[in-house]
């Protein structure tokens, strides 16, 4: 019976320990940004990622005050030592001066989400330090 018992609590555990399986593949094709689940969140435009296989994300802006443009750049997908979560890296380029790094905090075939790394989702303090995205 002991070990019967200590079998079901391994199986609860590892089930509580699930990974997000991230990888060029995974992520591949359009994402959208959209907050429409978050009220503390306006949107003035949108924000479409197009991600390649090939380590590439064609990244198109549409702003209210700017109009529409578009970027090319990098992305890098790798596994933190420490917990083994999914991060997602982009370089510097001309509208970020610093390397830009998210934790994948949910994907699915139809819904993802990031986390800037070192930070924490709080109500009210979605922009820049969290993503949420639906699969176009």
């Amino acid at each position: 019976m002991k070990k019967i018992s200590l079998f079901i609590i391994a199986i609860f555990a590892s089930a509580g320990c699930t990974k997000i399986d991230v990888n060029m593949a995974s992520i591949a094709g359009e994402w959208v940004e959209t907050y429409e689940d978050y009220p503390h969140y306006a949107e003035e435009g949108f924000v479409s990622w197009n991600f390649n296989t090939d380590g590439s994300v064609d990244i198109r802006f549409y702003d209210v005050f700017a109009g529409n443009h578009s970027t090319t750049t990098k992305y890098q997908i790798s596994l933190n030592e420490k917990d083994g979560a999914s991060i997602i890296t982009f370089p510097s380029s001309e509208y970020t001066m610093d390397i830009q790094a998210f934790v994948v905090t949910k994907l699915t075939k139809i819904e993802m989400e990031w986390q800037r790394l070192g930070t924490t989702f709080q109500e009210g303090t979605v922009g820049s330090d969290f993503k949420h995205f639906v699969r176009k």
